[in-house]
């Protein structure tokens, strides 16, 4: 079954999408997919492959960005916000759980009152982000 958790009007955050879901998520009205999960992560996980072909043969644009728990580097802050500023929108992101996806939108912030702002909505909707803070400071 398919969860999506809406941060913004433009970006939505999911756990592990199948490829399966990719026609309910177009249907939805989605126009972009970043996948933040690397491929083997766990046992029994889609492929990207997969489910990026599923995506494309629908006409979604799709980026793989993966991003290693608790391994979020200052370059894939960047670049998960570029991807923001640049895809169709609305846009899903996903990972295991859609806390590493909230994380990345909270991280790319432009300054404190927006990450301030971001970490709100993201631990309103029950994402626990514990010491984000502290490396939000750190950039």
């Amino acid at each position: 079954m398919l969860t999506l958790i809406r941060l913004t009007p433009q970006l939505t955050v999911a756990p592990q999408i199948e490829p399966s879901d990719i026609e309910q998520i177009a249907g939805l009205g989605f126009k972009s997919v970043i996948n933040n999960r690397p491929d083997g992560e766990e046992s029994g996980q889609p492929l990207n492959q997969a489910i990026k072909q599923h995506a494309e043969q629908l006409g979604l644009a799709y980026v793989h960005l993966p991003v290693v728990g608790g391994q979020i580097s200052e370059a894939q802050i960047h670049q998960f916000g570029e991807l923001l500023q640049t895809l169709p929108q609305p846009i899903l992101a996903f990972c295991r759980t859609g806390t590493r996806s909230s994380m990345l939108w909270s991280l790319a912030s432009q300054d404190s009152a927006m990450f301030s702002e971001r970490l709100k909505i993201a631990t309103k909707q029950g994402f626990k982000l514990d010491g984000l803070g502290e490396r939000f400071a750190q950039r």
